[in-house]
């Protein structure tokens, strides 16, 4: 198994936790994390129209009875607006990257403190395709964890290993390193407005998603390397969502596993009947 030896690369979250705290505690931290359903439309969809038929379609799923989570739908910046008004307040609209940059001669960038001042709460930053088409480093996503945070927003931290890093078995070293440089110089305080979303390079786009078990267990490693940075009860209160091809047939099994708080998606949420399934997830 690709997974089997990650407890070796770090210590268990277990290892952290004191003797004294009984299992109930444990449930008690995990029902702590309100779950965060989130969409990542990528250079979707090609129409400001479709854009507000599809943000349209997605908030008529969050109904009374849908579970008490946090739902966020990352858009391109030119769609932002329409997907705010299409939505009616129901669920977050984030951007899909950020500059570190405030201000100057950046064509083409986005910054900061204009995403702050059209409403924007909420950005990525790390995502596999920004790492590997645009050659963004851990050091560049660093400082746009950063900046978000300076300028009071919050920050989704994308992480994952790609196809040949799994055949190695390097998971959770590659995540430590991702975790580590990504979140350098982020204060325990701040830590607030961070979600984490392990992403899978390997599943992501291609139809295969890692088992409920060995998704678990790299959010497992994630909190632990949480609690070695900052203490037991940062680890805790962190949210770690799961991203690479969750499905409406994935996600219920994938929201029973006790260290994943949410889910990133990808091409689901370009269809509002699927994504509104995932919102609505019945952990079995």
């Amino acid at each position: 198994m690709k997974f089997s030896h990650l407890m070796f690369l770090l210590p268990s979250v277990a290892a952290f936790v004191p003797a004294a705290v009984k299992q109930q505690n444990l449930m008690e931290l995990q029902a702590a994390r309100k779950p965060f359903i989130s969409g990542n439309w990528k250079l979707n969809p090609q129409t400001k129209d479709e854009a507000s038929v599809l943000g349209m379609g997605i908030a008529n799923a969050i109904t009374p009875n849908t579970p008490d989570i946090d739902v966020a739908l990352f858009v391109p910046y030119v769609f932002i607006d329409t997907v705010k008004a299409a939505t009616s307040g129901k669920l977050n609209v984030g951007a899909e990257a950020v500059s570190p940059e405030a201000s100057g001669a950046f064509t083409g960038a986005i910054s900061a403190p204009q995403l702050k001042s059209v409403g924007i709460q909420w950005v990525l930053a790390g995502h596999s395709e920004r790492r590997v088409i645009y050659k963004e480093s851990d050091e560049y996503i660093n400082e746009q964890c950063v900046k978000l945070l300076e300028e009071g927003m919050s920050v989704m931290l994308c992480i994952g290993e790609s196809l040949a890093e799994y055949e190695e078995s390097l998971a959770g070293a590659v995540c430590t390193v991702q975790l580590k440089k990504g979140l350098s110089g982020v204060s325990k305080e701040a830590m607030a407005n961070v979600a984490i979303a392990y992403e899978p390079v390997w599943a992501i786009g291609t139809g295969k998603v890692a088992t409920p078990d060995t998704a678990q267990s790299v959010h497992a490693v994630c909190r632990s390397i949480l609690a070695e940075m900052y203490d037991q009860e940062t680890a805790d209160s962190t949210r770690i969502l799961y991203g690479g091809s969750v499905s409406p047939e994935s996600v219920d099994q994938l929201m029973a596993q006790p260290d994943i708080d949410g889910a990133l998606v990808g091409g689901a949420s370009l269809d509002a009947a699927k994504f509104g399934r995932i919102i609505n997830f019945q952990p079995v």
